[in-house]
């Protein structure tokens, strides 16, 4: 499918024009006919948590006349929007009105997700291909907040320097997956070796988008329902759904990895702890990228995410939970009870890494070269995950000081407390993993 231009963006429409749009695709029933930019142009315009009950429940309506499929545990790209597809964004643009609000409807991961192949280098293609274009969309939005026609949400406009800023931190995520998996000569590798986060942010995001099918930015569009009308909180989605992508890859690789393990192959398994640890290094600068974020406005729109909170995040816990086994409180606690598929997978008794690799040390089946491989790619991965942690922590005292978390968290204290918490605790340590 032909790419889209790559100036694209939903129009801010009125609830009557929403309302019209709707009337006249209903007299076609198409599901890639649904005005989907008008709706969201006005969804943007006005705050998803201040849409008219008299839209909320036209498009609840709309929703029944739709074929109900079980969901998927993702949506594949291209092609021409389905009624599968349609129903999963009314899903996420209802979530409030239907009591199913949580943090992966606000951020609008199941239109997100994508089918991940086998091979661990493939499913981080996938993962580098959605960071690219989140992070790409992300600049371009900033970009027109300093021209003469910014897109909605617009309320609160950063400075011009902030703007500036943005695109750098985002540009310095985006060089390492851009060099991975775009054509020689958009990013030049030595120069990011010598100082990264100086590739020109306006060529490498049209880079990026010219690869963008029709389908890929109506995805694009679709995942943006922010709650309210400010400007940050665009910035604040595109990263909560860059860091998802991430985690989605580190928790399938890992798992991969515990395979290996399981067949002995213990260097492949060490290639992929190692490569896990990486990922979650080159996205670091995204939480400098959210410290751009005024405090100000994140305290104002995130009144209106009280139900949503990073702690739901089930790619996170996944992520953490193959690296050891909790303790029986961390499975009691909200770290896990807010994510209950995956702690149910844990009380069945889920694999790690940690617990396969000692059973093959206990067995003597463990070379002394594939423990030291092992160990190695481990400890990197500990020490990425503490400054991981610390910098989340630093973050959230600026963000938050003294008030509590969305989803009705403990916000910086629950922080606070677990930062000595280990992904690889030692063998006379329970394990806890973190947040």
């Amino acid at each position: 499918m032909n790419a889209v231009p790559i100036t694209a963006s939903p129009p801010t429409g009125s609830l009557a024009d929403t309302m019209r749009a709707l009337d006249a695709w209903q007299g076609t029933d198409e599901p890639y006919d649904f005005p989907y930019l008008t709706l969201l142009g006005h969804l943007r315009a006005v705050g998803k948590h201040f849409l008219a009950e008299e839209l909320l429940d036209r498009l609840a309506a709309l929703r029944e006349t739709l074929p109900r499929v079980a969901a998927p545990d993702s949506l594949p790209r291209g092609g021409e929007p389905s009624a599968r597809f349609l129903r999963t964004f009314l899903d996420v643009v209802l979530d409030k009105h239907d009591g199913r609000y949580d943090y992966p409807s606000y951020t609008a991961l199941p239109l997100l997700a994508r089918p991940a192949p086998g091979p661990w280098h493939e499913v981080r293609r996938v993962r580098d291909e959605t960071l690219l274009l989140l992070l790409a969309d992300l600049v371009r939005f900033e970009q027109r907040s300093l021209g003469d026609d910014p897109v909605a949400p617009h309320g609160m406009p950063p400075r011009g320097d902030v703007v500036a800023k943005r695109i750098r931190l985002a540009v310095r995520v985006m060089e390492p997956a851009a060099l991975r998996i775009l054509p020689p000569g958009v990013v030049d590798p030595s120069a990011v070796a010598a100082v990264p986060g100086r590739t020109p942010g306006g060529p490498l995001a049209r880079a990026v988008l010219r690869t963008a099918t029709a389908h890929d930015e109506l995805v694009l569009s679709a995942s943006m329902q922010p709650v309210y009308v400010l400007h940050d909180e665009y910035l604040f989605l595109r990263t909560l759904q860059s860091f998802e992508a991430t985690f989605s890859f580190m928790a399938g690789s890992l798992a991969t990895a515990v395979r290996c393990l399981g067949e002995n192959r213990c260097e492949q398994a060490a290639t992929l702890v190692d490569a896990v640890a990486g990922v979650l290094k080159e996205s670091l600068p995204l939480f400098s990228l959210l410290a751009t974020m005024r405090p100000e406005a994140f305290r104002t729109f995130r009144d209106f995410t009280e139900g949503a909170s990073a702690i739901q995040s089930a790619s996170y816990k996944t992520f953490e939970s193959l690296c050891s086994t909790p303790a029986a409180a961390r499975l009691d606690s909200p770290a896990f009870t807010s994510v209950p598929a995956v702690r149910a997978r844990l009380l069945d008794g889920r694999p790690t890494v940690q617990g396969t690799w000692r059973d093959l040390a206990a067995a003597q089946q463990l070379a002394p070269e594939a423990d030291a491989a092992l160990d190695a790619a481990a400890t990197r991965l500990e020490a990425v995950h503490q400054r991981w942690k610390q910098t989340h922590y630093r973050l959230a005292v600026r963000m938050l000081g003294e008030r509590t978390g969305t989803g009705y968290t403990q916000g910086v204290p629950y922080l606070a407390s677990v930062l000595e918490n280990r992904l690889f605790p030692a063998a006379d340590r329970d394990s806890a993993l973190v947040g």
